[in-house]
């Protein structure tokens, strides 16, 4: 795609209600907001949702859905995302992983040899399930099998880019207890300090080899045009910024050199990943710029300091990558005007001295915000970037 500023989302999106809370009783407000967005959205399965006749999947009892009734419910969850960034102007979209549970949960269910432990919290109010490494670990069959469908689903209901995205190895290892690769080491000469440093390396590589190339390769074959990797752990332990670029460079190992291999980094340290990060294998950062910004009118001190060292990083170390510049605040209700979403896109171009290497996009994945704060953002969003191509 040779478009100026392309516009993106992060991944995750809000499930709504009515599709978190699939055993519930039925609710007519939930059945409302259902069919009110699908006919904003032109989605003709709202009908499937609710009908005149009453018969309608949200019409029935939660507990007498059947299993079948339920990923229905689900599927047509994914298409209201889907249209929802058609509908907003989005260059690249997917399902705002409608379908997925949480972006560790999800993949640790589909991979061999971990086992599920306790909930634990990631950021904010979001808690995941962090999981046991009781074996060497690897992607099931149908693993593999679930994320070709998820991807098949998406391209059945839209002619956009499709930009699917995977949590990557590093981050899967860090929040997991690496339990059967620290034992492994146990009995070898060595500290205990050191034989923690090898289990986490070799279950990074593990991840990457056995669980994230699988399925990028996959995504390859079905002419997937851009993979996304999101690694929020990379920069919490600056000494492990090698190993990190090790994770991406293995997940990505075998992709054709015209499909572009992105990693989005939440927000981080990102200054911590250098000199390591010029080794990777990556085509392009989706980074956070203005994370907790204010203000109505546009002024360079809303762009995160960090945002401002990597990419003078970038142009230091000779690293020809995109930058997916995040700037939607996803922590605000705030609806950012396309006025100031084209002046940071403006400022971040002449940082960057090239607009093809620029990309638009939300400081993150926008779980945290409710429909009528996301939507108009990401619109927002798509105008700003349409004026800077304008002034441009």
């Amino acid at each position: 795609m040779n478009k100026v500023f392309i516009t993106q989302e992060i991944g995750s999106i809000q499930r709504p209600i009515w599709r978190q809370k699939l055993n519930a009783e039925k609710n007519d407000v939930w059945i409302k907001d259902a069919l009110t967005w699908g006919e904003k959205f032109g989605v003709e399965e709202r009908f499937e949702l609710a009908n005149e006749k009453g018969t309608g999947l949200l019409q029935k009892n939660g507990i007498k859905r059947t299993e079948e009734e339920k990923q229905r419910i689900i599927d047509i969850s994914s298409i209201y995302v889907i249209k929802m960034f058609e509908s907003a102007g989005l260059d690249r979209v997917f399902n705002g992983e409608q379908p997925r549970t949480e972006m560790y949960d999800m993949l640790a269910k589909k991979t061999k040899g971990i086992k599920t432990a306790g909930f634990v919290n990631s950021f904010d109010a979001n808690y995941f399930r962090k999981g046991i490494l009781e074996n060497k670990i690897s992607i099931t069959d149908s693993g593999v099998e679930w994320f070709k469908e998820e991807f098949d689903f998406v391209k059945k209901y839209t002619e956009k880019e499709i930009k699917p995205c995977l949590t990557g190895p590093y981050t899967m290892t860090d929040w997991s207890y690496v339990e059967f690769y620290a034992k492994s080491l146990e009995n070898k000469d060595g500290s205990k300090l050191e034989a923690v440093k090898t289990a986490r390396k070799n279950a990074v590589i593990d991840f990457a080899r056995n669980v994230l190339n699988p399925i990028v390769k996959q995504y390859v074959n079905q002419n997937a045009k851009v993979i996304q990797i999101d690694e929020p752990a990379a920069a919490t332990k600056q000494h492990e910024a090698e190993l990190v670029v090790e994770g991406i460079n293995e997940s990505f190992k075998g992709v054709p050199r015209n499909i572009e291999k992105a990693v989005h980094l939440c927000y981080s340290n990102y200054s911590s990943l250098f000199p390591e990060l010029a080794e990777s294998a990556a085509d392009s950062y989706l980074i956070e710029c203005t994370n907790h910004s204010t203000g109505k009118e546009f002024n360079p001190s809303q762009i995160h300091e960090e945002a401002l060292k990597v990419i003078n990083l970038f142009k230091e170390y000779g690293m020809n990558v995109k930058i997916g510049a995040g700037l939607i605040d996803i922590h605000s209700d705030l609806i950012e005007s396309p006025e100031i979403i084209k002046d940071r896109i403006l400022f971040i171009n002449n940082l960057m001295d090239n607009p093809e290497n620029v990309q638009v996009n939300p400081d993150c994945g926008l779980r945290t915000r409710r429909w009528d704060v996301a939507y108009p953002k990401l619109v927002n969003m798509v105008k700003g970037a349409e004026l800077a191509r304008k002034e441009l």
